[in-house]
């Protein structure tokens, strides 16, 4: 399957600080045994805390907007009531050619090696966007491969199911002394009863199961590869910002300690900040271990070594958006869930089978060519049209009547999956209002305030005002008030990954090269 490669980008610059999953800007926190910075003189200002990390817009962040129009590479619509998902190009490639290019130029990463080893010798790390994510995670899947050849198998049913039945044709000769008799029988059914269109809507019906249960099965990777996307990247901000705690609170540590040995300071507060400083160590290396095991997840959807490196990062502050039409985002599930679509094709199909054993009982004509004798100087031959009509002690009147129960189960199982997802999206647009909600506090004031609290404990600690305990206090719940905005961004973008999910909505570049490959004949 072919299929467009996105938002990666190889930087061999970035290799020695992305092959612990750290952007190269943050390659110089990564390490906890890295030495503290030379001490300071006793009146010397303090270090100053490093501020709150920018977070950029992005339109890939959770906001919402009116719907537009489109539909899923089968046929459903898919186009989320949010807004418009940020527009990306790239080259695509086969996935029978694993070295072809990708968008920057470079070659694609090769599957992952048979041997054991975690990671490949000389992986270029990978600079991730969501969509670009889930495309590599499709590319590299076999299921997907496997769901694809299933449509192409379901169309060619239906391309034999249309052909008209092929002719009859029985040689049976009865060997005398004078010849042969019922030497030949050339017979071609018409199928004028409908037997031929009903035998094609039992094959389209099968078309639109298997095409919906791929649907299915595309949406699941999708969701699936975002949410691991978004776990990485969660645990990667983790842990950039424990290695700048870690190297601030060392930073302290050491002042405080220079400050003791002049006899500035109590010696307590030598104690504490070295308590402070090795709980930062810990932390931090808590955060590289949930880290590794995030990158050795995503990594198996892409078909990498577990700990080949990736840079996956968390979009910024979602930018204004409109509230979520309920109304219209129940539609565009409905239109657009797989597990609807398979639903209706489970009740079409016994129907459509029903048809057909309904058409089969009616009578048919069918030209022959016979011939009857055939002597050396006389052969009877001749042409004619037969009837058929067939006969039923009960079979095809109890195959009919399964086939309507089957279908009446069946549709009220898509009622049952309607109303399901009616709910689900419900609870997705309301969770994801109230995740935006959440973290546009945060960034409105929250950090704005602890980081202003810091400044202040800082400069009244360097001017001997303050004790190191107050700034200490000052730094954790600037810690923890970072650590709450990161956890909200990470809930927003989990949230705008699960209305994604509701709606059934596909990356645009996705379902693009989706529908180039299901067009291939």
């Amino acid at each position: 399957m072919t299929l467009l490669l996105l938002g990666v980008q190889a930087t061999r610059s970035g290799a020695q600080s992305a092959s612990s999953g750290m952007p190269p800007a943050a390659a110089t926190t990564n390490t906890p045994n890295a030495s503290p910075a030379s001490p300071a003189q006793p009146n010397a200002p303090a270090p100053s805390y490093a501020p709150a990390p920018s977070y950029a817009p992005s339109n890939q962040v959770p906001s919402s907007g009116p719907a537009s129009s489109g539909t899923s590479p089968f046929g459903a619509a898919s186009s989320s009531p949010m807004s418009p998902q940020i527009p990306l190009s790239g080259t695509s490639v086969p996935f029978s050619s694993p070295s072809a290019p990708n968008a920057f130029g470079q070659p694609l990463p090769a599957a992952a090696p048979a041997s054991l080893s975690p990671q490949t010798p000389g992986a270029v790390p990978l600079l991730l966007t969501s969509d670009g994510a889930v495309v590599l995670a499709v590319r590299h899947n076999l299921g997907s491969v496997a769901a694809l050849r299933d449509v192409f198998a379901a169309r060619a049913g239906v391309r034999s199911a249309s052909a008209l039945s092929p002719p009859v044709f029985t040689i049976g000769p009865a060997l005398q002394t004078g010849g042969t008799t019922d030497g030949l029988l050339l017979e071609q059914p018409l199928e004028l009863n409908g037997t031929r269109g009903a035998r094609t809507a039992v094959a389209e019906a099968q078309l639109r199961l298997t095409e919906a249960q791929a649907l299915v099965q595309l949406q699941s990777l999708v969701y699936t590869a975002r949410t691991d996307f978004n776990t990485l990247a969660r645990a990667q901000e983790q842990l950039r910002l424990a290695g700048e705690v870690r190297r601030v609170t060392e930073q302290f540590d050491a002042l405080a300690r220079k400050q003791v040995a002049l006899g500035a300071r109590p010696g307590v507060e030598a104690r504490l900040t070295a308590i402070e400083a090795a709980r930062a160590r810990v932390a931090e290396a808590q955060a590289s271990g949930e880290e590794q095991a995030a990158r050795a997840l995503l990594n198996a959807y892409l078909g990498r070594a577990p700990l080949d490196p990736i840079v996956a990062a968390l979009p910024g502050s979602p930018p204004d958006g409109l509230a979520i039409n309920l109304i219209t985002s129940q539609r565009q599930a409905l239109a657009a869930r797989g597990e609807i679509a398979q639903a209706q094709a489970s009740r079409d199909l016994p129907r459509a089978r029903a048809s057909l054993a309904r058409v089969q009982g009616r009578p048919d004509l069918a030209p022959e060519f016979r011939i009857s004798q055939i002597t050396p100087k006389y052969m009877d031959a001749g042409l004619g049209v037969v009837i058929t009509v067939p006969l039923d002690y009960g079979t095809r009147r109890e195959l009919i009547h399964q086939e309507d129960l089957t279908a009446d189960a069946a549709q009220s199982r898509v009622t049952g999956t309607q109303a399901q997802v009616r709910a689900e999206t419900v609870q997705a647009a309301s969770r994801l209002g109230a995740a935006r909600a959440a973290l546009g506090e945060y960034d409105l004031s929250i950090v704005g305030d602890a980081r202003a609290v810091l400044e202040s404990t800082q400069t009244g600690f360097a001017a001997g005002a303050l004790t190191i305990v107050e700034v200490l206090n000052a730094e954790r719940t600037y810690r923890q008030v970072t650590g709450e905005r990161l956890g909200a961004l990470a809930q927003a973008t989990q949230a705008a990954a699960d209305f994604d999910r509701a709606v059934g909505t596909l990356p645009p570049a996705l379902m693009t090269d989706l529908r180039k490959e299901l067009a291939t004949p």
